[in-house]
């Protein structure tokens, strides 16, 4: 089944679109190309085209364009001049933010008339970088409580040590030359570092360990007629 010839878009793009075709047939007015005729192409040749069957020349809407962002003096984050010819660097611009965004692969690939999930992960390079800036963003503390001195940055770089087998859960302290002895214990471990994120999940994960201990304790006093030990096991 083949994508339809449409893809989403929001109010703004609608209005710029309407926009442009007022423009386009206010042209073709002044040109008194008659009643009947409808611009075929948002962006016309200006010349020579009273009929509107031909679109504006793509080596002077890439001129132009350039010209507009040296007068503008679009910079990207280092603060370098960004010399734009080819409307395609806006798409990939697009897909790279709503990507780091969230939006579901298969949303994006919808958007921009994808027929593979590959062809929109080519506009995921930079999904590293936005999920950095997001672990940064939280206050990481122990899992007795205190908060972690160790810099935010090195914190990431361990994180990302979870590909490893032996690292169950991916905010590890560990060194990475040190393999991991404690199993699945990450929550008794003093390597171990979360964030606020996760708080709610772990008071529910405290709350159903105290039960537990509770139950047990009741159990082994009503068994053996006197508390449990600290001595004791099972």
């Amino acid at each position: 089944m083949s994508q339809p010839p449409t893809i989403p878009v929001d109010a703004e793009i609608v209005a710029i679109i309407r926009a442009q075709q007022e423009v386009a047939r206010q042209m073709l007015a002044e040109q008194k190309s008659g009643d009947g005729v409808q611009p075929r192409y948002l962006f016309l040749r200006t010349r020579g085209n009273r009929l509107g069957r031909h679109p504006y020349p793509a080596e002077s809407y890439q001129a132009r364009l350039r010209e507009l962002t040296q007068r503008l003096n679009v910079t990207d984050s280092m603060g370098r001049p960004v010399r734009i010819s080819k409307t395609h660097r806006f798409r990939r611009t697009r897909a790279t933010d709503l990507i780091n965004a969230g939006v579901p692969i298969h949303v994006v690939m919808r958007y921009f008339g994808h027929l593979t999930p590959t062809m929109t992960m080519h506009y995921a390079k930079t999904r590293s970088e936005a999920a950095e800036r997001e672990f940064l963003r939280y206050k990481k503390v122990t899992a007795d409580g205190r908060v972690a001195i160790n810099d935010p940055s090195d914190l990431f770089d361990l994180m990302r040590l979870a590909q490893r087998a032996d690292r169950v859960l991916p905010w590890c302290l560990l060194p990475p030359r040190q393999v991991c002895a404690k199993g699945s214990a990450c929550l008794t471990c003093d390597k171990f570092v979360t964030d606020a994120s996760h708080r709610g999940e772990l008071e529910r994960q405290l709350e159903d360990t105290e039960n537990l201990i509770g139950r047990r304790q009741t159990q082994f006093t009503a068994r053996h007629g006197e508390p449990m030990g600290a001595d004791t096991s099972g």
